[in-house]
């Protein structure tokens, strides 16, 4: 049995089948896993949950994911400019894809890697005591979670270690994170950079090139 972790895909779901014949992916032996924010920005969302419920990929919740649900649970009166522009963004499809995306969990440990969407917080042994918003949000550092944002502050990971291997997605200003104990897998698909797949058991980085740059 093999084991993929998949980065930010953001809609792209034709980046996301070339990666899996890139990576050989054979039904029913090979694992799949995702970083979480499956949707927004890129061009085909349900396609790709479609997809991804189809081969029994298994995600965490992202940020998008996450402020679908907030959003969608919101009086309509009482929601900001923006989120009535995200869900504009997602159309139609928004409640198709809320009821998709409602059950997914926060993190995911295994036996050899942690999962989770944005990073974990320093001074906590275990993702199972840590708050939800550092999970889902979390870039940098300010020693409260206060501030996650501040690029004045050192990134999470720099300010503590974990006993396994966490893989995250989140932040692809940052590009490919490939350290010890650590796998930053966001690599700006919808803003025209690549899907990136981490092939846990070969410790090996696939990447597909976006077919075009869908979003800023």
């Amino acid at each position: 049995m093999r084991t993929l972790i998949i980065g930010d895909v953001h809609g792209c779901r034709e980046e996301l089948q070339t990666l899996l014949m890139r990576f050989g992916y054979i039904p029913g032996r090979d694992r799949l896993f995702q970083t979480g924010d499956m949707i927004s920005r890129g061009p085909d969302s349900l396609g790709v949950l479609y997809l991804a419920r189809d081969l029994g990929i298994q995600s965490v919740l992202g940020n998008q994911e996450a402020r679908l649900l907030r959003v969608l649970s919101q009086n309509p009166l009482e929601r900001t400019a923006r989120d009535q522009a995200f869900l504009e963004r997602l159309g139609k499809e928004a409640e198709s894809i809320a009821e998709m995306v409602s059950g997914w969990p926060v993190w995911i440990e295994e036996q050899n890697f942690f999962l989770v969407h944005a990073g974990f917080q320093p001074g906590v042994p275990h993702p199972v005591g840590m708050k939800s918003q550092v999970l889902l949000h979390v870039r940098t550092w300010d020693g409260s979670g206060a501030d996650m944002e501040n690029l004045k502050n050192p990134p999470w990971f720099e300010c503590d270690a974990w006993k396994k291997t966490v893989v995250f997605g989140h932040w692809a200003d940052r590009g490919l994170i490939f350290r010890p104990g650590l796998r930053g897998l966001d690599t700006g698909c919808a803003a025209g950079g690549a899907l990136t797949g981490w092939h846990v058991e070969d410790d090996r980085i696939l990447q597909v090139p976006a077919l075009c740059r869908y979003a800023s």
